[in-house]
């Protein structure tokens, strides 16, 4: 049997497995990291801020009392 230059059927099936394997974890990472995102208001955002306990309550009330001001003032 002549396997010809010795690179067969199975190197390229095996080539093209990888190629498209490489190419759908790209697609999944980038669909993951995009659904991943989230669009919070200022509000929500320093809800989570205070949760995490990244700043005090003092903070939060001084944070949020801008908030609101800015909100009116807007509307």
């Amino acid at each position: 049997m002549s396997y010809g230059n010795g690179l067969g059927n199975g190197f390229t099936y095996m080539l093209i497995t990888q190629i498209l394997f490489f190419i759908v974890t790209i697609v999944l990472i980038l669909w993951f990291i995009k659904s991943n995102k989230q669009d919070n208001t200022p509000l929500q955002t320093l809800n989570n801020r205070l949760v995490s306990g990244d700043i005090t309550k003092k903070k939060y009330n001084s944070l949020l009392k801008t908030i609101m001001n800015t909100e009116e003032k807007i509307k």
